[in-house]
């Protein structure tokens, strides 16, 4: 007998005398002085006869355990929504694989702890994208996990493969539950399309005047993670749910409208990652330590479903490949606003990158191809070809200049410090471009002509991350939007855009994080006519 069969076996009988005695109970004229009306029982229950003779209670008994034994195959029956192999419960021991109690196996690029995708040097974990530099850049994944016994695994919550885990007592499957909690506080100086994130595309043109001051919490995320370790290959699978409450509007009556959203949920198997995901296209460790959530404008910035295979080539070289979710985000209208046709996605996304990953930086090259579609009124579907490249590095100067390791367990100010670049250019490529995303400039429909052509995209970004010592720092960003728009296109279409950043930082602690940063911005249209903006942005934020 298993130990689930054992486990109802042994509460069985007092479960059926506990009724037993409730039968009889009821069944037992009431004597008290203030005398209860009689519960209205159902036809057809065990209770509905007042007069009950010793047979009756036999009867009552025999039915009660049939009841017992079908109750018992239902919960041994698989089920349906977790497929046919899985029992309702599973209680077996299962002991973690010979391999994880190495050091070589949080080392190891393939079936070792961390999932092959998530770049970093071996033996570290990369810092999440926007977490901010309470965290350090990378976190060792050491040590092993002790060996328990099945007794101690069975009682007791242990350490798991990953730092912050836990094992699920009685299983293999290590959990862990990460994020952060953050406050923003907002003063524009003038007038901005978003109250809570710089979004450079939002800056009203012409030119307007007014202020205000805002305070936010929707920023704050949500992430629940699982490693569970196989003999398949010894592969692991690495589970991610991630969410945060930027939906909806920027604040509502009594603080409340904003809406979970999900940011990732996928899985990893070896080689393989299935699910939404950042797009292989992009690089999310090139993330500057910024106060603004929504970042550089040029960024590459793009979350969605998505299959993946990423390869090691070399030592610590990779290889990288996805098919992605299609979605051509076109302007199609006449000169009064009136549609012209739809958009139309009948082919997947396809995106590659090469990766090199240093203990003191990382370079990364991406390319995207795409077919973008389009349909007028009436009209045949017209598609068009479109490619981007994209190029990314990340490196500490002084700790290449001095020879040191940012690695190492306290490096000093200038090892900590960064550069980071990226520079992206293509025909099509818009909604993958933090400022382009929803700007309809995948491409554009002559309102004329009625013909249709992909838009020429270009941006770039730089930051300097500089460190005082281990709890001062500074970051300066700048990046650069520029569009070459098709012909005939409206003079209030959005031609460029600059974003400026510049801030401090204070870490009091490991995980806490203060931030005031002076951003600025600019948008220009098609027609010449620009706007500008500023704001002072401040932040207090913890990471779990």
């Amino acid at each position: 007998m298993n130990a689930s069969k054992k486990l109802r076996a042994s509460h069985r009988r007092p479960i059926l005398l506990a009724i037993w005695i409730g039968c009889f109970a009821a069944a037992t004229p009431a004597t008290a002085q203030n005398e209860v009306p009689a519960p209205v029982v159902p036809q057809g229950s065990v209770l509905e006869n007042t007069e009950t003779t010793e047979s009756d209670f036999v009867e009552r008994f025999r039915r009660l355990e049939e009841r017992q034994e079908q109750l018992d195959r239902q919960l041994n029956a698989p089920l349906e929504q977790y497929g046919p192999s899985a029992p309702f419960f599973d209680w077996d021991y299962k002991p973690l694989p010979e391999s994880v109690y190495s050091q070589s196996y949080f080392e190891q690029a393939v079936g070792g702890a961390r999932a092959i995708a998530d770049y970093a040097p071996p033996g570290y974990e990369a810092r999440d994208q926007q977490v901010g530099p309470g965290t350090r850049e990378f976190t060792p994944l050491y040590p092993p996990p002790q060996r328990l016994t099945q007794e101690q695994r069975d009682t007791f919550v242990a350490r798991g493969l990953y730092p912050g885990s836990f094992l699920v007592p009685g299983s293999s499957t290590s959990v862990r539950l990460r994020g952060f909690v953050r406050l923003a506080g907002l003063y524009d100086f003038d007038p901005i399309g978003v109250p809570d994130a710089f979004v450079t595309n939002a800056i009203p043109v012409p030119q307007q005047v007014g202020q205000n001051f805002n305070m936010s919490g929707r920023i704050s995320r949500f992430a629940l993670e699982t490693w569970t370790p196989t003999e398949f290959c010894d592969w692991n699978i690495h589970t991610f749910i991630e969410g945060d409450f930027f939906n909806g509007p920027g604040q509502a009556a009594g603080g409340g409208g904003n809406p979970y959203r999900l940011r990732h949920a996928f899985f990893d198997f070896g080689y393989f990652r299935f699910g939404q995901q950042n797009s292989v296209f992009m690089d999310g460790t090139n993330w500057p330590s910024l106060v603004d959530f929504q970042g550089p404008n040029s960024w590459v910035n793009q979350r969605q479903p998505s299959g993946r295979v990423t390869v090691p080539i070399l030592d610590r070289m990779f290889w990288a490949a996805s098919v992605e979710r299609p979605f051509s985000n076109i302007t199609a209208v006449d000169a009064t606003g009136a549609s012209l046709g739809d958009n139309v996605q009948d082919v997947p996304d396809f995106a590659t990158h090469w990766r090199y990953e240093g203990d003191r930086g990382h370079l990364q090259v991406a390319g995207l191809l795409r077919t973008i579609g389009y349909r007028p009124t009436g009209g045949d579907t017209t598609r068009r070809a479109g490619a981007a490249i994209s190029g990314n590095a990340v490196f500490h100067p002084w700790a290449i200049l001095f020879d040191t390791n940012p690695l190492q367990a306290d490096p000093s100010g200038l090892t900590r410090s960064r550069v980071l670049l990226q520079a992206t250019w293509g025909n099509g490529v818009g909604r993958y471009i933090n400022d382009l995303a929803g700007q309809g400039l995948d491409g554009q429909v002559n309102p004329l002509t009625g013909a249709f052509q992909l838009v020429e995209a270009a941006g770039w970004n730089a930051s300097y991350e500089h460190w005082y010592n281990e709890n001062w720092l500074s970051n300066f960003t700048y990046s650069q939007v520029n569009v070459i728009n098709n012909a005939d296109q409206p003079g209030t279409t959005y031609d460029s855009a600059e974003y400026v950043a510049a801030s401090l930082w204070w870490v009091p602690i490991p995980r806490l994080s203060f931030g005031i940063e002076c951003l600025i911005g600019k948008r220009e249209n098609l027609d010449g006519e620009d706007g500008r903006v500023q704001r002072l942005h401040g932040l207090a934020q913890f990471a779990f």
